[in-house]
């Protein structure tokens, strides 16, 4: 009985707590409030499912470490048979293609065929210009610029020759 009168104790309002920053963290929690990103998953996605469900329907991984084989150790590269025995040691178990690939993966594979590998690197303005005034000075004399005062950053001339192959 004195249960019954702690659970009804408890349920007294509590001031302190902003209402709408626990319902918001909650919906985060729950699996009908995933935000998809990607419009090929978006698509198909269901929202009565869990996200697991969801993509073992899509044909997707949920989990990358279940479906990649483990890698062998050293110990194990080599096979052991017997002098006497006749096998063929050449023979090596052949990895199966996938067939069963689903709409939805057909999509993401084309996608990521697709789509072009834009460069994200930008050189700052003073190592454009740094860059522009050892190619206007030494030419393609890599050594010169090493040892050009200019140089502040005491560069090595490869890393120098690569900065100018990337700059051009």
């Amino acid at each position: 009985m004195t249960k019954l009168m702690k659970q009804r104790r408890k349920k007294s309002y509590n001031y302190q707590t902003n209402r709408r920053r626990v319902k918001k963290r909650m919906e985060k929690k729950t699996k009908f409030g995933v935000k998809i990103d990607c419009d090929v998953l978006k698509e198909s996605w269901d929202n009565r499912k869990s996200v697991k469900e969801n993509l073992k329907t899509l044909g997707v991984a949920s989990d990358a470490n279940d479906v990649v084989t483990k890698i062998k150790s050293v110990k194990n590269q080599f096979i052991e048979t017997r002098l006497g025995t006749d096998e063929n040691i050449d023979s090596k178990p052949e990895p199966k293609p996938q067939d069963d690939a689903t709409e939805v993966v057909q999509k993401l594979e084309k996608q990521a065929k697709d789509a072009k590998k834009h460069s994200t690197f930008r050189f700052s303005n003073e190592q454009v210009m740094w860059l522009s005034y050892m190619m206007d000075t030494h030419k393609d004399n890599y050594k010169a610029m090493a040892r050009d005062p200019k140089n502040h950053y005491q560069e090595t001339p490869a890393a120098i020759r690569q900065k100018i192959k990337r700059f051009i």
